[in-house]
Order: C-alpha cells, then structure tokens, then sequence
C-alpha cells in the first residue's frame, strides 16, 4: 500500500496538474470551455487546501459538501 500524501504534496499534484493542461486554448469551444473548467478547479482547490491548512480545518472550503446549500 503507497504512503498517504500529507498537505503540501497534495498541493504539489495539484499545481502539477495544472502545469500538465499548459495555458493553450482548445481547438473546440467544448475543449476550451473544458480546460478553462480544469484550470480554474485545480487553482480553486488549490486555494481551498491553503486556506484550510492556514485555519487548521479539516474542510477545503472549494469543494461543496452535498446537502450543502
């Protein structure tokens, strides 16, 4: 079984991830509408593990709970 990943890792695969997409534009409106999408989840989650981290909470405010409204 692989090791956990502890917070600043997890931040270091987000941000690769969106070093991964690059900033061109898709080819399609779809595809570009899908990495504008991608870009902005990962820099959300991003800032949402920052923030979690600064207020020592367990809960990443980016990502919606369901039953939240």
């Amino acid at each position: 079984m692989a090791d956990k990943l502890n917070d600043e890792q997890t931040y270091d695969r987000l941000y690769a991830a969106l070093i991964a997409l690059g900033g061109e534009e898709g080819q399609t409106v779809r595809g570009d509408t899908s990495l504008k999408a991608a870009r902005q989840a990962l820099v959300l989650l991003q800032m949402g593990l920052l923030k979690a981290m600064d207020d020592d909470s367990d809960r990443n405010v980016a990502i919606k709970a369901p039953g939240d409204v």
